[in-house]
């Protein structure tokens, strides 16, 4: 397996300044770089950029992949956690940590567990696959501690930890209903949905709109009005600018507890995994079931009307792709399974005859049909 690293950056509150950019470009000399992104990929050597510094300098979200184990997430909070009382039990001081910066109220949250080369599936198109994992960024500065949590059980989870020893955390609200981000979060660190079922089992239910709407409304009404007339002007006059999360860390601040509700269970980490194999099993049957029954209703269709499917393998047939006549292939192994002990069961070699006779040069149709247990060699 040859090595491939990624090194990726965005700027989500607003674009890097042009001064903040001639830092960036320092970094590397081979990295595409704007004032809203820097990506670079590496098939030999490492990154050296300071990568706290480039968050610090404009960049509000980092991911560093590699296919040897790394996976490595980086967000700058620029009034700090929203909560860190609420924060704390999923947190830990080597791969689960908030770095406060020496100056201010900000700081960094990094995601940093340890897998061995080849335990976890490798990701593709990886530009993309940060900018699904961009909202965690948001979904933290709202109080949301399902990210924490998710990033809690990666690291548990990993080959530093001992599942045996390793207690879980206060399992959040909402654990059944993951935003986009956070399914993007889980498929980052291999957490399978029997794990995440099996947590959520004893999620509390997830706060409504409305009552978030309603917190947030009788907080602004007992704020003085000049406070929150110099915030709407700050929001109109720069639309991407840092006034939500500053907004977010007063109100947080302002609550005597966390408003994001979590349940405590006693239980390990191994405990939970063996849950989750449990309803990993159950979810597979599930699925074995469902996809017995959309099979028998697509067989059942095509024995009661084998033309469509006929016609089908005549349009492929046109395609002159591969890929193409791969699906005839397959389309016509369906239909003799379909017809299977009927009047009509040499209807699908029929038709493969026919379309190998109507196509005499098309070798890989001919291989297809082959491979499918049609014609004879």
């Amino acid at each position: 397996m040859s090595e491939f690293q990624y090194i990726g950056f965005r700027a989500i509150d607003g674009p890097v300044s042009e001064k903040n950019l001639k830092f960036m470009r320092q970094q590397s000399s081979r990295a595409e770089i704007t004032p809203w992104s820097f990506d670079n990929e590496y098939h030999y050597g490492d990154f050296h950029g300071h990568t706290a510094e480039m968050l610090r300098r404009g960049y509000d979200f980092h991911f560093h992949y590699a296919n040897f184990g790394i996976r490595t997430l980086m967000m700058r909070l620029p009034n700090g956690l929203p909560d860190a009382k609420a924060a704390a039990p999923y947190l830990e001081p080597e791969s689960l940590f908030f770095k406060k910066d020496k100056d201010g109220k900000g700081g960094i949250i990094c995601i940093d567990p340890c897998f061995e080369a080849g335990e976890l599936d490798e990701l593709w198109d990886l530009d993309s696959f940060l900018d699904r994992l961009l909202p965690l960024r948001s979904e933290i500065l709202d109080g949301d501690l399902r990210p924490l949590y998710l990033a809690h059980l990666a690291v548990a989870s990993d080959y530093n930890h001992n599942p045996e020893e390793e207690k879980d955390a206060p399992v959040p609200a909402g654990l059944n209903k993951l935003t986009n981000a956070q399914q993007a979060l889980a498929e980052l660190y291999g957490l399978g949905e029997g794990l995440l079922a099996a947590a959520a089992q004893d999620s509390p239910a997830l706060p409504t709109h409305a009552d978030s709407h309603n917190q947030y409304g009788a907080w602004l009404q007992s704020l003085p009005e000049t406070t929150k007339v110099a915030w709407l002007s700050q929001l109109m006059a720069e639309p991407r600018s840092s006034v939500r999360s500053n907004i977010l860390a007063a109100f947080h601040k302002g609550q005597g507890s966390s408003s994001w509700p979590t349940r405590f269970v006693e239980r390990t980490i191994a405990e939970l995994r063996s849950r989750g194999e449990e309803r990993q099993r159950e979810i597979n049957r599930q699925k074995a079931e469902k996809s017995a029954r959309r099979r028998a209703k697509k067989l059942a269709a095509m024995a009661a009307d084998p033309h469509p499917t006929l016609r089908k393998t005549e349009q492929f047939a046109k395609e002159r792709t591969r890929e193409a006549y791969d699906k005839i292939g397959k389309l016509l192994a369906d239909l003799r399974e379909a017809l299977a002990g009927s009047d009509r069961s040499g209807l699908a070699e029929q038709q493969a005859r026919k379309l190998k006779d109507d196509n005499p040069t098309l070798n890989h149709l001919t291989a297809a049909l082959r491979r499918q247990g049609f014609l004879k060699k």
